[in-house]
């Protein structure tokens, strides 16, 4: 009688055990998301991304396993801003984990937290191309927004994982401190009014915090292959301009972009990663930032 008293108290403390340590699983929906889930959350998470860092997060095929992968998650951290609208909500469909649906606790929408840029001013239509109604979804590519990110992801991480919380508050200063740092070495790097092309809109933001000047884009409109008369018209401005970069992301073809470098003296076309693993060099976002600003900065 007291061995299967023994035995009993035994199971129920490893029971107890395994679920009291166990890490938090996190689901993200693209890997600077998961990058910055790492960062903050370090060895307390285990986190999956579901688009990899040489996909458009536009285009995602919603597989059977993401759905098996959120059926048990604690977390989903996602964009927003109907980055995830064309397959997101097909996985949480079939995941029925209601705790990651729109308002859950383990729900986490890093838009809702970003003062956007390029949001409509009047009513939107197709004709527009594929326009973000709340504002361009692509700001985690602002090394300074990464930061408002991680603040308010910490703090969800310290509601679910309470035992943790100063854990989660040492890895956020952490990581703030050194970003901020690089971001003012960045800055030196960077000729404030540099001229650059791009395919998409996919790195404004980075632009923006960094004071460059994005005069064309290869796409008309956003999701709108270009024309022979846009080509031509791209390629005016980047004689009249003196543009010395096109800027092209690693997950879109590089032909329109090469056709008009034969065409502009000393034009040269870069393959970007926009994503951590966009590049196998590219681990996480210190590396993806630092990719970007030794692209354009002046040798």
């Amino acid at each position: 009688m007291k061995n299967i008293f023994n035995t009993h108290i035994i199971v129920l403390f490893t029971l107890f055990s395994s679920s009291a340590f166990a890490n938090l699983k996190v689901m993200t929906t693209t890997t600077n998301l998961k990058s910055l889930v790492q960062e903050i959350g370090g060895d307390k998470v285990d986190v999956d991304s579901i688009c990899k860092g040489t996909q458009d997060p536009h285009y995602i095929e919603a597989k059977p396993s993401f759905t098996l992968k959120a059926s048990k998650a604690d977390l989903l951290v996602s964009i927003g801003l109907d980055l995830e609208v064309g397959w997101l909500p097909l996985i949480l469909r079939g995941a029925r984990n209601p705790k990651l649906l729109d308002g859950g606790e383990g729900s986490f929408v890093a838009g809702q937290f970003i003062d956007t840029l390029e949001k409509p001013t009047s009513t939107i239509s197709r004709s527009e191309g594929d326009v973000h109604p709340d504002g361009n979804p692509h700001f985690m590519l602002d090394p300074l927004n990464s930061i408002i990110v991680a603040e308010k992801l910490k703090e969800k991480l310290q509601k679910l994982d309470s035992e943790n919380s100063l854990f989660y508050e040492a890895q956020f200063k952490k990581f703030s401190e050194r970003m901020r740092m690089k971001v003012s070495e960045w800055r030196q790097r960077i000729k404030p009014g540099l001229k650059v092309i791009t395919y998409h809109k996919t790195l404004s933001y980075f632009y923006e915090r960094f004071k460059i000047n994005n005069v064309a884009f290869l796409e008309p409109k956003p999701g709108v292959p270009p024309s022979a008369s846009h080509i031509l018209n791209v390629m005016k401005t980047a004689k009249e301009e003196g543009v010395k970069n096109v800027l092209v992301e690693n997950y879109f073809d590089p032909t329109v972009a090469e056709r008009v470098a034969k065409d502009v003296p000393g034009l040269k076309v870069n393959m970007v990663p926009v994503s951590v693993d966009g590049d196998p060099k590219i681990t996480n976002l210190f590396e993806l930032y630092e990719s970007l600003v030794t692209t354009v900065e002046e040798k």
